[in-house]
């Protein structure tokens, strides 16, 4: 089988697999339980933030709060709720992950969506705003923002980054958000998500103490499990201490693709093409399009084949929707159906890339 879904849900390495088992042995214990093991189970996960921390931030990582939880749909939901959106007026765009839009919806006072250009940029405009929200690396096209020129348009705005497909993949850059989101199923871990907070934010100490009554005094979500989280920080760190080998292999998979796919010819003699221009993507993420082919079907005759890949955001896969992605970007028609990402691990070879352009000439063949 060749699996080119990561940016859905990366496959763990066997390292990390390994220390979660381990962790089920050692750390199973409930962390708020008053007896010894409760007591170590709670300073195995403050050891485990700073550890996440330094993995993403490296000397800066003290400099950083981490409030856990157990997907990043969840902590969409806390944020949603607290003093930093609840009842503010915010901007985000319409590129965004529709967790993340839906919560700030939900609860924000006004909120506004910037446009995309249709290199997938997004385009600043001045709004006047408490909070923005926006994503690092776009989950469906891999296209790379820019937060520093971002949040430039929205002073003293709470800024909030969604780095839930950047963070083990690309640097995070300390400084250039107030919060940053990451999720343990992206990078390689068996779950698990947290929020990374600057401890220097204006708006720090009272959205920690918001976590902390929701969690534990509200019980509105629930307790994180110890060896999952214990385990993401530790595939944080293995990540991260591999990050530039782990790219320069993305960027050479991801370069055969980009000369291999438009070689390909589909029916009615179109070819398919790259949607973001390569110095714009994310390495890890290649968006195509393949105009007279609908992609759903696509993805089913792949699987057939042994070939996993996708033809959006696997949390949009089964909702009938054309591609709200590819409709922020200008497309329309068929073309919205025509979309299929390919997404790289660390542990993606040559010979997965391979067979994936092979078992796509064959089945198009069939078409």
């Amino acid at each position: 089988m060749v699996y080119l879904d990561h940016a859905s849900a990366a496959r763990p390495p066997r390292a990390v697999l390994e220390y979660f088992y381990a962790m089920q042995e050692k750390a199973f214990a409930n962390q708020e339980a008053a007896h010894q093991l409760g007591y170590d189970a709670r300073r195995k996960l403050d050891a485990a933030a700073a550890q996440l921390a330094e993995a993403f931030f490296g000397s800066r990582g003290g400099e950083f709060a981490v409030v856990w939880g157990m997907s990043g749909t969840e902590l969409f939901h806390l944020l949603a709720d607290s003093p930093v959106v609840a009842g503010r007026r915010g901007v985000s765009s319409l590129l965004e992950h529709p967790a993340l839009t839906a919560n700030l919806h939900r609860t924000a006072a006004e909120f506004a969506l910037l446009r995309a250009g249709r290199d997938g940029a997004l385009i600043p405009r001045e709004f006047p705003a408490d909070f923005a929200a926006f994503h690092l690396v776009q989950s469906e096209l891999g296209r790379i923002q820019k937060p520093e020129a971002l949040f430039v348009p929205f002073p003293g705005a709470v800024r909030i980054l969604d780095a839930i497909q950047a963070a083990g993949r690309l640097p995070l850059q300390p400084g250039c958000a107030d919060f940053f989101l990451v999720s343990g199923h992206k990078f390689g871990a068996p779950g698990g998500a947290a929020i990374l907070v600057d401890r220097h934010a204006p708006c720090a100490k009272a959205f920690l103490e918001f976590a902390h009554r929701y969690r534990h005094v509200e019980y509105r979500i629930g307790r994180p499990e110890v060896p999952v989280l214990l385990a993401m920080a530790f595939a944080a760190e293995l990540r991260c201490r591999e990050l530039r080998e782990s790219l320069e292999r993305a960027h050479r998979l991801n370069g055969f693709l980009r000369r291999e796919l438009p070689e390909i010819e589909l029916p009615g003699g179109k070819r398919c093409f790259c949607t973001i221009p390569e110095e714009a993507a994310s390495p890890y993420i290649l968006h195509a399009m393949f105009p007279g082919v609908e992609s759903g079907v696509l993805v089913r005759m792949l699987s057939e084949a042994g070939v996993m890949v996708a033809a959006g955001s696997a949390c949009s896969s089964e909702t009938g929707e054309p591609s709200a992605a590819l409709r922020a970007l200008g497309f329309r028609g068929r073309d919205v159906w025509s979309g299929l990402r390919v997404s790289l691990s660390p542990e993606s070879t040559a010979d997965d890339a391979k067979k994936f352009v092979e078992a796509l000439r064959n089945v198009l063949k069939n078409w």
